[in-house]
């Protein structure tokens, strides 16, 4: 059996019929930067996650980045993003050499998310030392923070909210998609995302109209108008080609998110019983959670691992290495991280995307009953 971690071809097979018109009349019109269905695409993104803005970029690390220097930060300033999370959440704010920052981790909860109480509690005596504060909350896996909880700690503690919501297009929480809680949102279109692009690409979303004016000049140089400059920009541009991929493939973004769903529900199902198995849980608070990663937890995971991989079951360790222990930030100050340190000796992501066959999903969630027998 040919287990594939995910699935990409698939997801081409479902859109080339209708993305090969508008690619052959991308090639002869020509207008790579910068095209039509640039603006395009981002109207219909914006629609999607009922915001009223979005801003085609270059990848999701940009898209972070571009958010941060588009807010008016004041040095000092404190950063705060969970201590799980992928080092692109960390690294945009290193970027800005005119802002002196604190970057600080708070451990997750049992879902994996920013552990909101920490995160109050790490404020409430903190949060004077800074000017200016940025939440970096990130829906992990695909399933959204707890973002009723960090709007009101935002609140109380004078903070900006940047959502990083590369993880989690389409899932939903306080009966709205993510993508419109936070000041901004920056969206990944990474290829292996629930909405990829095929090679990097990236997204913002905002309500805020001076933030999206200012934002869109910073992607293309700091221009506004051409050769006339407003700040120190990037070229961030997400190119027309990718703008048409993803444009495309958004249009099947909620059936494949729904597949998903259903798969995990299969993993679920058969791993019940497994007392050596943790699975994924849903807080209370989630509308759609839409399980970008299915990631359980077992104990002798390299074993575990290797048994899989022995038996053609591709996985993938997602983050192997704490922030706090990578070479770049390990002089990084972390509150009481306790169940990331856990977590990263665990955590082991099963094949998981829209095309799973029942007989694969019964092949892996079998292997998997039979090592712990």
């Amino acid at each position: 059996m040919n287990i594939m971690f995910n699935n990409l071809s698939k997801q081409w097979d479902a859109i080339k019929k209708d993305i090969n018109p508008r690619l052959d009349a991308l090639f002869k019109k020509s207008d790579f930067i910068g095209g039509k269905a640039v603006g395009e695409f981002e109207e219909n993104f914006a629609r999607y996650c009922g915001t009223k803005y979005a801003i085609g970029v270059s990848n999701g690390t940009d898209a972070l980045k571009l958010s941060l220097a588009a807010f008016k930060l004041e040095s000092p300033c404190g950063v705060i993003i969970p201590a799980n999370t992928f080092i692109a959440t960390a690294l945009p704010i290193t970027y800005l050499s005119d802002i002196k920052f604190d970057l600080v981790l708070i451990d997750c909860d049992e879902y994996y998310q920013i552990d909101v109480e920490l995160l109050e509690l790490y404020l409430k005596k903190n949060r004077k030392k800074w000017k200016s504060c940025v939440l970096i909350p990130v829906h992990l896996f695909g399933h959204p923070s707890n973002m009723k909880r960090v709007l009101e700690i935002a609140e109380e503690s004078d903070c900006i909210v940047l959502e990083d919501s590369s993880q989690a297009h389409g899932a939903m929480v306080l009966n709205k998609k993510v993508g419109g809680f936070g000041d901004v949102s920056a969206f990944s279109l990474y290829p292996g995302k629930n909405l990829g692009a095929a090679g990097d690409a990236g997204v913002i979303t905002t309500n805020n109209e001076e933030l999206y004016n200012k934002i869109k000049s910073l992607r293309n140089y700091g221009s506004s108008l051409k050769y006339h400059y407003d700040f120190k920009g990037w070229n961030n541009r997400l190119d027309t080609i990718q703008a048409i991929v993803v444009d495309e493939k958004l249009k099947h973004l909620d059936k494949w998110n729904d597949m998903r769903i259903e798969v995990a529900k299969k993993y679920d199902d058969l791993l019940v019983n497994n007392e050596n198995v943790i699975t994924p849980k849903t807080a209370p608070y989630i509308n759609k959670q839409i399980y970008h990663i299915y990631a359980i937890r077992v104990k002798e995971r390299d074993k575990f691992q290797t048994y899989l991989s022995e038996n053609n079951i591709p996985t993938i360790i997602h983050y192997p290495i704490p922030i706090e222990k990578t070479k770049p930030f390990n002089y990084l100050e972390h509150f009481n991280n306790k169940k990331t340190k856990q977590y990263v000796d665990e955590l082991i992501s099963l094949p998981m995307h829209p095309f799973l066959t029942d007989d694969e999903i019964e092949f892996i969630s079998g292997k998997i009953n039979a090592f712990f027998k």
